[in-house]
């Protein structure tokens, strides 16, 4: 009888891949199946997240938007933040109502000329203002010109002031700024792109080549005022402005049929395969609510909603995705908090992904041990695996090690081929030693097993590094 000692189960270099898009039978057994509430950034191992911290003081309403406002060579730097009808300026001591609307439509932002440009409604949507321009302290009418109310602002791209209205599908635009900072026209427009559709713009986004005009499955790039031309993609755009995320390398954005990367001269390259699950799990009516945030350094965080998948119900659930490793996992956050808005800020100390939640917290994401306080859960999945190439064989296991850091109190279960869902046995809890041990550790029989960690972190993170059996037992074929 053939006996193995000694299996290390591979470390999750691939991070997750579900079973829903390659199944465990030729699927990496370097890859899991669930990581839930941490990341994969150190490359092997599995680190439970960081948690969120305030940053602002809180509000008593729903966060709708997030902006930012820095003055050239100078230390003015502001965090506008719309909650509900009013419009907030952060400063990082005093938070001062700047604006108050006529209802609690979108706002949107982009500065031009040491002013905000901000836009929430066009022309024919109920509740909406003028256009207006946010200059350090206040809001006023400051090289507006005759630019109309309207739904997406950009300011910059050719040297003009560009508006977008979704109901008339018109692209109006500005004269190019004078050699004094002048802004004038604002009348003439762009019309009907692609029209009659059906769709309607959705986003507002400069590339460095052209400036982006999104509808719900197609993409337009403006090269200038008289110079426009169909992004060559098949049925792929945005529904939701703040999906769309610019980070080192390149622009990203959440679609129905997944999150892609933008190409410029070619299909844009869905990144999203791997944990098609939760992407097909995203409810309808979120997509236009969809938002996401670059951390600064190499991770994309999209706030989804609430999702279902499997059974398991993620009430606040957000997909991260690294970039330089194209690595997926999925954050939950605990407590009532649902990200709402969120923006990468520079306040002068730290530049930091900044969320704004649905009862009014302005936090600081990644960042912490905790949620507000509130402990966060971690889950670990393994792939089904078999051990050997033949997974008809029958085999067991015993003796079991799992490796650590802080994992103190997290619970080791496996589960066999024979389980129904969502039965783990447990195994052992681990201990506070890098290595927790269960000599004494007998499996049941099996073609396939799966191991999974859960536990709590409020402290400094949890690193899960491997799970290892001492012998593997291969008891031959199951005859009828």
């Amino acid at each position: 009888m053939p006996v193995t000692t000694s299996i290390k189960i591979p470390y999750p270099t691939e991070g997750m891949i579900r079973s829903s898009i390659i199944d465990d039978v030729v699927c990496p057994e370097n890859s899991v199946q669930l990581g839930l509430n941490g990341n994969f950034d150190r490359m092997g191992a599995f680190t439970s997240r960081k948690g969120m911290t305030t940053f602002a003081t809180q509000r008593a309403g729903r966060i709708i938007s997030l902006g930012r406002f820095a003055q050239n060579s100078t230390n003015n730097r502001k965090l506008l933040i719309q909650e509900d009808n009013d419009i907030y300026s952060w400063d990082g001591v005093t938070m001062t109502n700047v604006r108050t609307l006529s209802s609690n439509n979108k706002s949107r932002y982009s500065q031009f000329l040491n002013l905000v440009y901000t836009v929430n409604g066009n022309a024919t949507l109920a509740g909406s203002d003028p256009i207006r321009t946010y200059d350090g302290a206040t809001y006023g009418s400051t090289n507006i010109a005759s630019l109309p109310k309207g739904d997406y602002v950009h300011a910059g791209f050719e040297g003009r002031v560009w508006v977008a209205d979704a109901a008339l599908d018109r692209l109006y635009y500005s004269d190019i700024v004078s050699p004094s900072g002048v802004i004038a026209g604002g009348t003439n427009y762009i019309e009907k792109l692609s029209p009659q559709d059906g769709e309607s713009f959705t986003a507002l986004y400069r590339h460095p080549r052209a400036l982006l005009v999104f509808k719900q499955n197609h993409i337009f790039r403006v090269y200038g005022a008289s110079s426009v031309d169909p992004y060559p993609a098949y049925n792929v755009g945005t529904f939701s402005q703040e999906s769309i995320v610019e980070t080192k390398d390149g622009t990203y954005f959440h679609h129905s049929s997944g999150f892609y990367k933008f190409q410029y001269d070619g299909q844009p390259q869905e990144i999203s395969r791997r944990i098609t699950d939760f992407v097909d799990a995203i409810d309808r009516n979120f997509y236009e609510s969809v938002t996401g945030v670059w951390d600064g350094k190499d991770a994309v965080l999209w706030s989804v909603g609430t999702v279902t998948v499997e059974g398991v119900t993620y009430s606040n659930c957000e997909l991260r995705y690294t970039i330089s490793t194209q690595v997926w996992t999925v954050y939950n956050r605990t407590g009532q908090d649902q990200l709402t808005a969120s923006v990468l800020y520079d306040d002068g100390n730290v530049v930091a992904p900044i969320g704004g939640t649905n009862i009014g917290n302005v936090v600081q994401l990644e960042d912490g041990n905790t949620d507000l306080g509130r402990a966060i859960p971690y889950e670990y999945i393994t792939r089904w695996i078999a051990f050997i190439d033949i997974w008809s064989r029958i085999k067991d296991l015993s003796g079991i090690t799992i490796n650590t850091e802080n994992g103190a109190g997290s619970q080791l279960s496996a589960q066999y081929d024979k389980d129904v869902a969502n039965k783990w046995d447990n195994i052992l809890a681990v201990s506070e030693n890098f290595s927790t041990s269960s000599p004494s550790f007998v499996s049941n029989e099996f073609n396939r097993v799966r191991f999974r960690v859960v536990g709590e972190s409020q402290g400094t993170p949890v690193v899960l590094y491997g799970i290892e059996v001492r012998k593997l037992d291969d008891k031959g074929y199951q005859e009828n």
